[in-house]
């Protein structure tokens, strides 16, 4: 399943999201497919109680630069490094996020151990198998934190 881009438009106003303004996206599967809302600040109540995953972001202004980030080969293979680092377990979640947006990784599900850890399980396409990632939450700080994290990774 494919994670849905932002539409920019409040879901629970249906007002247009501006430019610089931030805002709260939450994913929620819906029958096997994985829906996306958008609310703005002023209207966040806290995450939908079937929500798979949510984050703070803003709209980017037009004149914005582009992050660009690593071929996906290279985001693969630190995927596969960051398994045996269970200290980075935050900046694998995710790494295995943006590997679904860029179509490497298909979502699957989401799953609860034995010990009630939310698991995020992704199948990888190249490699043909599915993986299980521990579900992280994280708030607009932390997010920031392992975002940094992640571009001096790869940079």
């Amino acid at each position: 399943m494919e994670i849905p881009r932002p539409s920019r438009i409040c879901s629970v106003t249906n007002r247009e999201l501006q430019p610089g303004e931030m805002f709260f996206s939450v994913l929620i599967e819906e029958k096997n497919s994985l829906k996306r809302l958008d609310i703005a600040v002023e209207n966040w109540t806290g995450p939908p109680s079937e929500f798979l995953g949510w984050w703070k972001t803003r709209v980017p202004d037009n004149n914005d630069k582009k992050i660009q980030i690593a071929p996906n080969d290279v985001l693969l293979n630190l995927f596969e490094q960051l398994s045996l680092q269970t200290e980075k377990a935050e900046i694998r979640y995710v790494l295995s996020l943006l590997l679904i947006r860029r179509r490497q990784f298909r979502y699957e599900r989401e799953i609860e151990d034995e010990k009630g850890q939310k698991k995020l399980v992704v199948y990888a396409i190249k490699e043909n198998m599915t993986h299980e990632i521990p579900v992280a939450i994280l708030d607009q700080k932390k997010l920031e934190e392992v975002q940094k994290q992640l571009s001096l990774l790869v940079g």
